[in-house]
């Protein structure tokens, strides 16, 4: 597999945030299980080089790891996701435009999933995968995936 692909992660914001005061970045800040996963991915270094994450947030929309937020408290519902349906898709589209992504892979649960209907057009020359199951499933799906990147399988 060419070492040259670029990968893209989109993922749901989380309930359990830092309570750090001030500014951290999107990955730091939500402490759910994906970002202690991607973290740890991280820190030992099994994460893809070539990695993109976006971050689908209630409260600032589709976002960039890095992306310094502070910590708030807003869930996502049905009425919030379509309020943030056209600017998930307009940044997406961007992504999409700027890169070439050999896989995109989502995991967003029920009430985030409709901001990103479509996305297959979008990324039409990538391999559009999405995360199934209940969280321990998602999150075991999630590590293989990572690995398998970072491995270049």
């Amino acid at each position: 597999m060419d070492s040259s692909q670029r990968y893209l992660l989109i993922v749901a914001c989380s309930q359990r945030k830092r309570s750090d005061v001030g500014f951290l970045p999107a990955i730091e800040r939500y402490d759910g299980g994906n970002y202690r996963l991607l973290r740890k991915a991280r820190r030992e270094g099994y994460w893809p080089e070539r990695l993109d994450v976006l971050i689908l947030s209630a409260k600032y929309g589709l976002i960039e790891a890095s992306t310094p937020i502070v910590n708030y408290e807003q869930r996502m519902n049905k009425e919030r996701a379509s309020e943030l349906k056209a600017q998930t898709m307009q940044t997406l589209q961007s992504y999409a435009q700027q890169n070439v992504y050999y896989e995109v892979y989502v995991d967003l649960g029920q009430d985030y999933i409709f901001t990103v209907e479509g996305v297959e057009k979008l990324f039409n020359n990538s391999l559009v995968r999405y995360a199934k199951g209940r969280i321990g499933e998602r999150l075991f799906q999630l590590k293989t995936w990572i690995v398998e990147k970072c491995k270049g399988t």
